[in-house]
């Protein structure tokens, strides 16, 4: 089955890959410029994107509520400080609804091939649909493809298992011995709420995290009639946020002051929920602060001290056909294993073909290292954008604000085209490998530059994921496209 498109100066075709939060601000902002020949490929049968997927007991976002929602798309009456995965994508769901996004969505619809060639982008799908567009815009997000770890016998394991990200709601852990391998982000929300409905938990640490206090408050109701009745409250609300986070930065550029005030909140917060030195000896990570992500939780650490729950720290040898096997040489047994090792770091391309000009294969353009020009495109793939791409990730702030400022940035670069009389737009090699060249001077002056291994970096311990400044710096330089960085081809 085929759908064809031409290109057309007044109406070209833009794909947007992936119905999240990204693809979906992409949409909109398209729609507001006046390019409305949108579609919006989305291989589940759902939107959300991350929070679709992720319905683990317990799943919450680490940013504020007020932050993690579109500045232009407000929710005065949200339940919570950190809001919970089914309410944010309820949210999604409005937002879909309030900017008439339906027509332009295609579920079940995976891109399989990106092809250049004619001047348009040849798509591919596993559905069998192919069809042609002048822009591509992957909107796919980098976390989005879970990470299972190297453990030998994971096969032969005779009970049930499953990843976090792909919960098995029909396996009911009641009375059950249950192993939750990994205790980064999503492991510290989902232990606390199975920890009293199985018979025992053994948790399994590799590595221990800083972990702050981060009490559930619930916004109370007449906060959410003031913020409903005075939209600038909320704006205000949402500035607030916005600052207290962005003042966090400091530390993530080894400022001593900042460290030493996050280190302090960590032991103080340690100390007043674990009375156990040899507990608190386990829990104390050996590598500094913010150079792995930081993580609050108030219900993790009373939870590990649960009478039913043993805290593992030598390491897995194998999974066995009725347990793991540890480093310690003990064999524990286990009815259900529970993987929560996070997603492969960026995956934009998992699974996926990308031929640029003259055949360039995105995989041979990545292999010289993880990048993009401004974190959205790359030489030899004219007319592809990325949102979410190389390095523009945070550590401190919400990703909706770099969303937002990438999504205003491929507006300006398709308008540019479209007021330039051209067919493509593309990065300068040169211009390119120059920003490139900067990101990678400027991450050396982060902690995450440290001697600790975490997802921020590749095997070559190249920083591939995080932007190394300030967001109101991103935002500043991606303000205003630079034609000079660019080549137009008519």
């Amino acid at each position: 089955m085929a759908d064809g498109a031409s290109f057309n100066q007044r109406k070209p075709k833009v794909a947007i890959v992936g119905a999240g939060l990204s693809g979906l601000c992409m949409a909109i902002k398209l729609k507001e410029a006046g390019i409305e020949n949108i579609h919006i490929y989305e291989k589940a049968n759902q939107v959300g994107g991350t929070w679709r997927d992720n319905t683990y007991p317990g799943v919450a976002c680490d940013v504020p509520s007020h932050l993690y929602s579109f500045s232009f798309a407000p929710k005065p009456d949200w339940s919570m400080v950190f809001s919970p995965g089914g309410e944010i994508q309820s949210y999604i769901e409005t937002v879909v609804e309030k900017f008439s996004l339906s027509p332009h969505i295609r579920f079940s619809s995976e891109l399989t091939r990106a092809e250049w060639r004619e001047n348009q982008w040849h798509l591919e799908f596993a559905s069998g649909l192919t069809t042609k567009a002048d822009f591509l815009v992957n909107g796919m997000g980098g976390l989005h493809v879970p990470s299972y770890p190297d453990i030998p016998g994971q096969e032969a394991f005779k009970g049930t298992s499953f990843h976090t990200a792909k919960w098995n709601h029909d396996h009911d852990l009641r009375g059950k011995r249950v192993a939750v391998i990994g205790t980064a982000a999503s492991a510290i929300q989902l232990i606390p709420e199975i920890v009293d409905k199985v018979a025992h938990l053994d948790v399994y640490q590799r590595t221990p995290n800083w972990i702050v206090s981060r009490p559930f408050m619930a916004y109370p109701e007449r906060w959410k009639k003031r913020f409903t009745r005075f939209p600038w409250l909320e704006k205000l609300h949402r500035l607030q946020i916005y600052l207290t986070f962005e003042m966090r930065f400091p530390l993530f550029r080894r400022s001593p002051f900042w460290s030493r005030r996050a280190t302090k909140m960590f032991f103080d917060h340690l100390e007043s929920q674990v009375s156990d030195p040899s507990l608190r000896e386990k829990l104390t990570p050996d590598y500094p602060i913010g150079c792995k992500r930081i993580l609050a939780s108030d219900s993790y650490f009373p939870a590990l001290q649960r009478k039913h729950v043993d805290l593992i720290t030598d390491g897995i040898q194998r999974v066995t056909p009725n347990g793991i096997l540890a480093q310690d040489g003990v064999e524990r047994p286990v009815d259900t294993i529970i993987y929560a090792t996070g997603f492969k770091p960026w995956d934009q391309v998992e699974g996926l073909t990308i031929k640029g000009r003259d055949g360039l294969d995105i995989q041979d353009y990545l292999a010289d290292g993880i990048r993009a020009h401004r974190t959205v495109t790359m030489p030899g793939f004219p007319n592809l954008f990325m949102l979410l791409g190389p390095n523009s990730g945070l550590g401190h702030n919400s990703v909706i604000v770099m969303i937002e400022a990438q999504v205003a940035y491929i507006v300006q670069a398709i308008q540019e085209t479209l007021k330039a009389g051209a067919i493509s737009i593309e990065p300068k090699s040169a211009a390119a490998d120059a920003f490139d060249m900067q990101l990678q001077d400027d991450l050396t002056g982060t902690v995450w530059a440290g001697h600790c291994k975490s997802w921020y970096q590749g095997d070559d311990g190249r920083i591939y994921t995080l932007w190394p400044w300030s967001t109101v710096r991103y935002r500043r330089e991606m303000k205003k496209l630079k034609r000079s960085e660019y080549d137009f081809a008519s």
